[in-house]
């Protein structure tokens, strides 16, 4: 009767603490796998904190913007802020907020440099770097580099990188199905319907005679912030670091700063999109305010 209890006693009486049970041996060659696995890809640069780096390094490289001057040059390097944000409970004086390239989470993993899927926010501005530079080129392909940028004359904005095939600034209207032609994460509206979103194309699609995007979705003009000398002011030279309109010239919509915040890799930053906001005095109010910066950052209220 002894031997038999002694056969059913539990495993922990008859196993010594050294002995492995279950699929140990299945489970150790997976942890080896895993290992082996998480070396390769950190020799290759593949994980996920190595491109992730790898992507603020890119971004955050500073550029140098053109030379201060009293008039914006075509072909010069440029940011485009706005000229002041009315934000309730929030002093936006210090943050100088720019057009900025993010990239979403998404595409972290495939690509670490400005590319078609990123999208546009405005962010702070610290200093002129490669999200929030971009290059002011004719709108008529034409190489006009030095001369000045007049009111009503279409020009493209280029980001800075890269520059084998430049990436352009463009927006659309909806399709034939009331859909967005441009997919983005986030999206404002106005009075219930969806904004115009900002996308990024290459200029190898836009100049394709078979591209999917004309090349009028890409051109751009500025206009006089005073509605009472738009006329008047019309070939005019555009000043730097003064309000301005910046009009889409396919759709005749203006570059519209929103008061809507969301998340980015790079912290909490506004939505932008391209809308018409006036006042009952059909005058436009902040949102559509915005001017060319060579470096010199300003701060103004705008009604």
């Amino acid at each position: 009767m002894p031997c038999s209890v002694s056969i059913f006693e539990s495993g922990s009486n008859r196993y010594r603490p050294n002995v492995r049970i279950g699929n140990w041996f299945e489970d150790n060659c997976l942890e080896l796998d895993k290992m082996v696995s998480f070396r390769k890809m950190r020799d290759r640069g593949e994980l996920l904190v190595e491109k992730a780096r790898t992507l603020f390094d890119n971004f955050q490289r500073e550029v140098q913007l053109a030379a201060p001057k009293h008039d914006i040059t075509i072909g010069a390097t440029i940011q485009l802020m706005p000229i002041y944000m009315n934000i309730q409970d929030l002093d936006t004086s210090d943050l100088h907020p720019a057009l900025s390239v993010v990239i979403n989470e998404y595409a972290i993993r495939t690509s670490q440099t400005i590319n078609e899927d990123c999208e546009l926010t405005v962010a702070p501005s610290e200093r002129p770097c490669v999200r929030n530079s971009f290059r002011i080129v004719s709108g008529d392909d034409k190489d006009r580099s030095g001369e000045k940028l007049k009111y009503g004359q279409r020009f493209r904005l280029e980001c800075v990188e890269p520059t084998n095939d430049p990436i352009l600034l463009y927006s659309a209207p909806k399709l034939s199905n009331l859909t967005q032609a441009i997919k983005t994460t986030f999206n404002s509206s106005k009075h219930g319907e969806i904004n115009l979103p900002l996308g990024l194309v290459h200029r190898s699609r836009v100049l394709c005679p078979d591209g999917d995007i004309p090349t009028a979705f890409t051109n751009w003009y500025c206009m006089h912030v005073d509605p009472y000398k738009r006329f008047e002011s019309e070939g005019e030279t555009v000043p730097s670091n003064a309000p301005m309109i910046i009009v889409h010239s396919a759709t005749n919509r203006n570059l519209a700063a929103e008061n809507v915040v969301t998340q980015t890799l790079f912290g909490p930053e506004f939505l932008v999109s391209v809308q018409n906001y006036r006042n009952v005095f059909k005058r436009e109010i902040w949102k559509n305010v915005w001017m060319i910066s060579n470096g010199h950052h300003t701060t103004a209220k705008h009604a």
